[in-house]
């Protein structure tokens, strides 16, 4: 395995690349455009400021102390990412640094604890696990241990028991974004209103001319996407 060092500053460390070049129909997989300018800005030759260092496609494998104190960041080169394509009318980054060789090792050293910024565990998994079947540890993002559930985002272990939120997964769709999920809200509240005998037809009407209920999900591509 090949160990790189690299010198002191502020580093970022990505599984996906920060330069613009990966496009998804989904935008949640991507940073949002006022969030990509700022980082334009600050990676801009004549910056007076100091400028990150972009590192990307890694993925982060362990964090151990260093003996010369501080923190050791190890990381595993993933396979470079297809250049942008020339159609594209977005503004690269300049501050991403050469990718290294798939699969070889590089180590970032820290003397502040680093940033794990790669989610958090979903309130179904800690604390209504017996309440939901859940998927494939294996798949990859948000589409992993996700809840199985109906067509009307209920439980397919106990009937009565529905799910609204980020962590709503429909077959490869996920609707871990509020832009998203907000827009399932109607399906749960159809599915109990009709459950209890109540005519829901009217306010499902009003519901779809204003886009909040999305059922039909063959054509919700751009707003569903891949896994976040």
């Amino acid at each position: 395995i090949v160990r790189g060092r690299v010198a002191a500053g502020p580093k970022f460390t990505k599984s996906l690349d920060l330069n613009a070049q990966v496009q998804t129909p989904d935008p949640s997989t991507e940073l949002a455009p006022y969030t990509a300018e700022r980082l334009r800005e600050v990676c801009a030759d004549g910056f007076s400021g100091p400028s990150p260092k972009l590192l990307a496609p890694l993925r982060v494998s362990r964090v151990e102390p260093a003996p010369e104190g501080g923190f050791n960041v190890i990381s595993e080169w993933q396979k470079a990412e297809p250049p942008q394509p020339e159609w594209s009318l977005r503004t690269p980054f300049v501050g991403g640094a050469p990718p290294g060789a798939e699969g070889s090792e590089l180590v970032v050293h820290t003397a502040q604890p680093p940033v794990l910024a790669t989610g958090f565990e979903g309130s179904v998994a800690a604390v209504a696990r017996s309440l939901f079947d859940l998927g494939d540890e294996t798949e990859k993002g948000c589409l992993a241990g996700a809840p199985l559930l109906t067509a009307d985002d209920e439980s397919t272990k106990v009937p009565g028991v529905f799910l609204v939120g980020p962590s709503v997964v429909q077959g490869d769709l996920s609707f871990c974004f509020v832009y998203k999920f907000r827009q399932r809200f109607g399906i749960v509240a159809d599915a109990i209103c009709r459950g209890l005998g109540r005519d829901t037809k009217p306010a499902v009407q009003l519901l779809r001319q204003s886009n909040m209920y999305m059922a039909d999900l063959s054509c919700c591509e751009n707003t569903c996407g891949e896994v976040c």
